[in-house]
């Protein structure tokens, strides 16, 4: 969405001169005035970074890269964490709480999610325009997949010294 801030138009004054007592002339005159036409891009979308797998139930954290190309401060960031439920969507107001947030900040915000999946967080951001960027996006799962070492062991034994246990080895 771009926004077209000022107006183009003219300025009717009119002046009043008293020739004399008994007479008056009014006088009309124009200016024409204009105002620069900015135009007014929206924000980048957030640039996501932190840990892409962990556990459920452990708190993380994110950092999301603020930007806008005019370098207007930001005003708000909504972040949706891909789960369901309570807590699910984050909203923080920066301007009602007293100051934006520069163009270039690092944001940082913890999140846990309460069950396993796999989950994309989206972000994005607003600036001080109220113009909204696009989402910014990061897939995350819990939990990371994980090798139980106890049976990379026993393999690497056997691989080792493959005639050491027979009856094992035609267990396994």
């Amino acid at each position: 969405m771009k926004r077209t801030l000022g107006k183009i138009g003219s300025i009717l004054f009119l002046i009043m001169i008293v020739i004399s007592q008994t007479s008056c002339a009014l006088i009309t005159v124009t200016k024409n005035t204009s105002t620069m036409m900015m135009e007014n891009h929206n924000p980048n979308p957030p640039v996501i970074t932190g840990p892409t797998n962990g556990k459920s139930g452990k708190f993380y954290d994110y950092n999301f890269l603020l930007t806008d190309p005019d370098m207007d401060d930001l005003t708000a960031i909504r972040i949706d964490w891909g789960g369901t439920g309570a807590g699910n969507t984050t909203y923080i107001c920066w301007t009602c709480g007293g100051g934006n947030k520069p163009n270039g900040t690092i944001f940082v915000q913890s999140h846990s999610w309460s069950y396993d999946g796999t989950f994309t967080i989206r972000a994005k951001i607003y600036d001080t325009s109220n113009n909204e960027s696009d989402w910014g996006t990061l897939a995350v799962t819990m939990p990371s997949t994980y090798k139980i070492p106890f049976l990379s062991f026993w393999g690497r034994l056997f691989e080792r010294f493959p005639h050491a246990f027979p009856i094992l080895r035609h267990l396994m």
